[in-house]
């Protein structure tokens, strides 16, 4: 997917959000790539299209949030470069293998020695029953 520019808007809380992605999605012919949610109550919208309608989309997500108060930024990215490109796309440019876990019998040692241990606690605390034949006495 080719993105020719990139559209940010950042806003407190997400009521702000809200109302700025749908007043950018009305205003011009873009799409919405993501919310994000950051802490604090900071959530950013990011759009994608064409340089013009992610000017006009942008301008009028910033009108909605400031009238809201909630407005923080707001940012054009005209022409992506590839890499920020993979990057909002949550493309991972380096894997990382993992080695496969295994236990090792010591591990299996201790497991089996801690469930022993709890077996005996729980047979030490068990309440003793009285027997109910010589309680008749």
């Amino acid at each position: 997917m080719k993105l020719e520019a990139l559209g940010m808007i950042e806003v407190t809380g997400y009521l702000g959000a809200v109302s700025a992605a749908d007043a950018a999605l009305k205003a011009a012919n873009v799409h919405l790539l993501k919310s994000e949610k950051i802490k604090g109550g900071i959530t950013t919208v990011e759009l994608i299209g064409d340089v013009a309608a992610i000017t006009a989309a942008v301008d009028a997500g910033k009108i909605v949030a400031e009238k809201l108060g909630c407005l923080r930024a707001s940012h054009v990215i005209p022409r992506m470069d590839i890499a920020v490109q993979e990057l909002l796309m949550d493309k991972p440019t380096v894997t990382e293998e993992s080695a496969p876990v295994t236990e090792t019998e010591e591990i299996k040692a201790e497991s089996a020695e801690l469930q022993q241990d709890e077996k005996f606690e729980k047979e030490k605390t068990a309440p003793k029953k009285k027997n109910p034949k010589k309680d008749r006495k």
